[in-house]
Protein backbone atom coordinates (compact mmCIF):
# COMPACT_ATOMS: atom_id res chain seq x y z
CA UNK A 1 0.00 0.00 0.00
CA UNK A 2 1.55 3.12 -0.74
CA UNK A 3 1.95 6.41 1.77
CA UNK A 4 2.00 9.67 0.51
CA UNK A 5 3.32 12.86 2.69
CA UNK A 6 2.71 15.86 1.53
CA UNK A 7 5.36 18.50 3.43
CA UNK A 8 4.39 22.11 3.18
CA UNK A 9 7.22 24.71 5.00
CA UNK A 10 6.09 27.52 7.59
CA UNK A 11 5.74 30.65 7.26
CA UNK A 12 8.88 32.55 7.57
CA UNK A 13 10.16 34.49 10.96
CA UNK A 14 9.41 38.06 10.45
CA UNK A 15 13.15 39.04 10.32
CA UNK A 16 16.26 36.70 8.86
CA UNK A 17 17.52 34.82 11.60
CA UNK A 18 18.64 31.68 12.56
CA UNK A 19 15.19 30.47 13.88
CA UNK A 20 14.62 29.87 17.38
CA UNK A 21 10.60 29.43 18.12
CA UNK A 22 9.38 32.69 16.32
CA UNK A 23 6.46 32.99 15.40
CA UNK A 24 4.85 33.57 11.28
CA UNK A 25 4.67 37.20 10.51
CA UNK A 26 1.56 38.79 11.73
CA UNK A 27 0.81 39.59 8.48
CA UNK A 28 0.24 36.45 7.27
CA UNK A 29 -2.60 35.44 5.32
CA UNK A 30 -4.87 31.94 5.11
CA UNK A 31 -3.66 29.79 2.62
CA UNK A 32 -5.34 26.65 1.09
CA UNK A 33 -4.18 23.10 2.06
CA UNK A 34 -4.29 20.75 -1.07
CA UNK A 35 -5.53 17.33 0.10
CA UNK A 36 -7.54 15.79 3.17
CA UNK A 37 -6.19 13.44 5.65
CA UNK A 38 -4.43 13.51 8.79
CA UNK A 39 -2.12 16.82 9.44
CA UNK A 40 0.86 16.93 11.61
CA UNK A 41 3.37 20.09 12.57
CA UNK A 42 6.39 21.42 14.00
CA UNK A 43 5.56 22.40 17.72
CA UNK A 44 7.32 25.40 16.31
CA UNK A 45 4.88 28.48 16.72
CA UNK A 46 5.21 29.51 13.48
CA UNK A 47 4.30 25.78 11.61
CA UNK A 48 1.22 25.86 14.60
CA UNK A 49 0.43 29.29 13.04
CA UNK A 50 0.99 27.95 9.57
CA UNK A 51 -1.16 25.24 10.10
CA UNK A 52 -4.00 26.66 11.81
CA UNK A 53 -3.92 29.77 9.00
CA UNK A 54 -4.71 26.31 6.58
CA UNK A 55 -7.70 25.45 8.86
CA UNK A 56 -6.03 22.38 9.65
CA UNK A 57 -6.34 20.66 13.03
CA UNK A 58 -2.34 19.38 13.06
CA UNK A 59 -0.81 17.41 15.54
CA UNK A 60 2.41 18.46 17.05
CA UNK A 61 4.66 16.46 15.80
CA UNK A 62 8.87 16.61 17.51
CA UNK A 63 10.56 15.22 14.41
CA UNK A 64 9.25 18.15 12.08
CA UNK A 65 10.78 20.83 14.17
CA UNK A 66 13.25 22.76 12.64
CA UNK A 67 17.27 22.25 13.16
CA UNK A 68 17.90 23.42 16.30
CA UNK A 69 20.64 26.43 16.14
CA UNK A 70 21.44 26.32 19.66
CA UNK A 71 23.16 29.38 20.58
CA UNK A 72 22.66 31.26 17.39
CA UNK A 73 18.78 30.82 17.67
CA UNK A 74 17.47 34.40 17.56
CA UNK A 75 20.77 35.92 15.49
CA UNK A 76 21.53 37.21 11.99
CA UNK A 77 23.97 35.39 9.99
CA UNK A 78 25.91 38.24 10.31
CA UNK A 79 26.29 38.68 14.09
CA UNK A 80 27.00 34.95 14.22
CA UNK A 81 29.69 35.78 11.71
CA UNK A 82 31.06 38.84 13.82
CA UNK A 83 30.69 36.65 16.96
CA UNK A 84 31.99 32.86 15.96
CA UNK A 85 33.44 33.41 11.95
CA UNK A 86 35.21 29.77 12.63
CA UNK A 87 32.43 27.81 13.80
CA UNK A 88 30.18 29.44 11.34
CA UNK A 89 32.93 27.88 8.83
CA UNK A 90 33.34 24.47 10.57
CA UNK A 91 29.35 24.29 10.32
CA UNK A 92 28.84 25.39 6.74
CA UNK A 93 31.99 23.06 5.62
CA UNK A 94 30.97 19.72 7.65
CA UNK A 95 27.65 18.80 8.07
CA UNK A 96 28.20 17.38 11.28
CA UNK A 97 29.38 20.26 12.97
CA UNK A 98 27.20 21.75 15.61
CA UNK A 99 29.63 24.27 16.89
CA UNK A 100 26.67 26.47 18.23
CA UNK A 101 25.45 23.54 20.39
CA UNK A 102 22.57 23.14 18.82
CA UNK A 103 21.65 20.17 16.22
CA UNK A 104 24.29 19.66 12.77
CA UNK A 105 22.80 18.82 9.35
CA UNK A 106 23.52 15.17 9.67
CA UNK A 107 21.50 15.23 12.97
CA UNK A 108 18.12 16.67 11.25
CA UNK A 109 19.40 14.20 7.93
CA UNK A 110 19.10 11.15 10.45
CA UNK A 111 15.91 12.54 11.92
CA UNK A 112 14.03 13.28 9.27
CA UNK A 113 14.97 9.54 7.84
CA UNK A 114 13.60 7.90 10.56
CA UNK A 115 10.56 9.31 10.13
CA UNK A 116 10.05 8.77 6.96
CA UNK A 117 10.77 5.18 7.76
CA UNK A 118 8.07 4.95 10.34
CA UNK A 119 5.49 6.63 7.70
CA UNK A 120 7.09 4.42 4.90
CA UNK A 121 4.39 1.21 5.10
CA UNK A 122 1.49 2.93 6.11
CA UNK A 123 -0.50 3.85 3.56
CA UNK A 124 -1.31 7.43 4.96
CA UNK A 125 -2.05 10.40 3.24
CA UNK A 126 -0.29 12.65 5.64
CA UNK A 127 0.53 16.42 5.30
CA UNK A 128 3.24 18.00 7.71
CA UNK A 129 3.87 21.82 7.67
CA UNK A 130 7.41 21.64 8.62
CA UNK A 131 10.22 24.17 7.89
CA UNK A 132 13.35 24.42 5.75
CA UNK A 133 15.90 22.28 7.00
CA UNK A 134 13.81 19.41 7.84
CA UNK A 135 12.59 19.52 3.91
CA UNK A 136 16.25 19.79 3.12
CA UNK A 137 17.13 16.83 4.76
CA UNK A 138 14.29 14.75 3.80
CA UNK A 139 14.95 16.00 0.22
CA UNK A 140 18.72 14.67 0.58
CA UNK A 141 17.58 11.51 2.11
CA UNK A 142 15.08 10.35 -0.61
CA UNK A 143 17.59 11.03 -2.89
CA UNK A 144 20.51 9.56 -1.65
CA UNK A 145 22.54 12.50 -2.22
CA UNK A 146 25.68 13.69 -0.04
CA UNK A 147 24.93 15.24 3.34
CA UNK A 148 26.55 18.66 2.06
CA UNK A 149 24.16 18.77 -0.83
CA UNK A 150 21.48 20.42 1.92
CA UNK A 151 23.54 23.64 1.75
CA UNK A 152 22.62 23.61 -2.14
CA UNK A 153 18.63 23.07 -1.82
CA UNK A 154 16.87 26.84 -1.30
CA UNK A 155 13.10 26.22 0.80
CA UNK A 156 10.66 29.41 0.16
CA UNK A 157 7.78 29.68 2.68
CA UNK A 158 4.60 27.70 1.75
CA UNK A 159 6.56 25.48 -0.71
CA UNK A 160 5.41 21.83 -0.90
CA UNK A 161 7.40 19.03 -1.67
CA UNK A 162 5.48 15.63 -2.33
CA UNK A 163 6.79 11.89 -1.23
CA UNK A 164 4.89 9.15 -2.06
CA UNK A 165 6.78 5.21 -0.85
CA UNK A 166 5.44 2.48 -3.64
CA UNK A 167 6.55 -0.45 -0.81
CA UNK A 168 10.68 -0.42 -1.88
CA UNK A 169 11.37 3.54 -2.03
CA UNK A 170 10.32 7.04 -1.68
CA UNK A 171 9.77 8.79 -4.79
CA UNK A 172 9.49 12.79 -5.10
CA UNK A 173 7.45 15.13 -6.76
CA UNK A 174 7.82 18.88 -6.44
CA UNK A 175 4.55 20.91 -6.37
CA UNK A 176 3.83 24.71 -8.00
Amino acid sequence: MASRILLICSLAPARPVFPGDDPAPPTALPVPHPAPGPARTSPLRRAVQTAEAMGLAARPDPALAEMDYGAWAGQSPEQVLAQDPQGFARWQDDPHAAPHGGESFAAVVERMARWLQDRAQGGDNLLAVTHPAPIQAALVHVLGAPLGATRAIGVRPLSRMQLTHDGRRWSLLLLP
